[in-house]
């Protein structure tokens, strides 16, 4: 019996060593895996954040980018001064100044400009069957009365400009009947930077009132 009680002794040592080592493994698996979604949630969290700021970038540099070419756009002001004065008993010279006010940011370059004169009152005789009938004297796809042409002058303005925030005047003169009352007066100047015939369209409705003749 002495000799067998060692025995006895060892073999519960023995079983006790497999069992500690099959606690420990499972502890160290649980600890792994519930750290693992911290982590990808903070990536998933960081990612969106870093989305957003890159498309709240993108669109302030489109916004910018479309402000500076619109900048990169000339723009300005047109201003009719109209005069007259009788030359004769028949004839009246009617002076039209286009002042043109550089608004833009830009260098303003001329090009081609015209202007001219159209007769309102008395009605053309072509327009009066309409105005008499009281039927629509502007068509469907018109929107506005196509009133005769009186006189037109063209100016080749070619290499000419205006600085930012100056001004330049231009004249035109036109002749008209002194039977002729009332005026739409009309100018135009082609804008460089637009395609084809693209520009500044400005009219002023202008009575011409009687005055001495004068003498020649």
């Amino acid at each position: 019996m002495p000799g067998s009680s060692p025995a006895a002794q060892s073999r519960p040592a023995l079983s006790k060593v497999p069992t500690t080592s099959t606690q420990a493994h499972p502890s160290i698996t649980t600890t792994s895996v519930g750290d693992s979604p911290g982590w990808l949630k903070y990536s998933k969290d960081a990612a969106a954040t870093i989305q957003s700021l890159a498309t709240i970038v993108a669109l302030a540099v489109a916004a910018w980018w479309v402000l500076r070419r619109r900048r990169t756009y000339p723009r300005a002001n047109f201003t009719h001064l109209v005069t007259h004065v009788a030359l004769n008993d028949e004839l009246n010279l009617i002076r039209l100044a286009v002042e043109i006010e550089n608004i833009g940011d830009v260098l303003l370059r001329l090009d081609e400009s015209s202007a001219g004169l159209q007769q309102v009152v008395p009605v053309p005789d072509q327009l009066r069957p309409a105005l008499q009938a009281r039927t629509a004297l502007i068509g469907s796809s018109q929107s506005e009365i196509e009133w005769p042409f009186l006189d037109a002058r063209r100016r080749n303005l070619i290499g000419r400009y205006i600085e930012p925030g100056e001004s330049a005047a231009f004249h035109f003169e036109l002749f008209a009947s002194r039977s002729v009352r009332c005026v739409l007066v009309y100018s135009y100047f082609r804008n460089v930077t637009r395609p084809g015939d693209q520009g500044w369209n400005t009219s002023t409705l202008y009575e011409i009132k009687t005055v001495n003749a004068a003498v020649v």
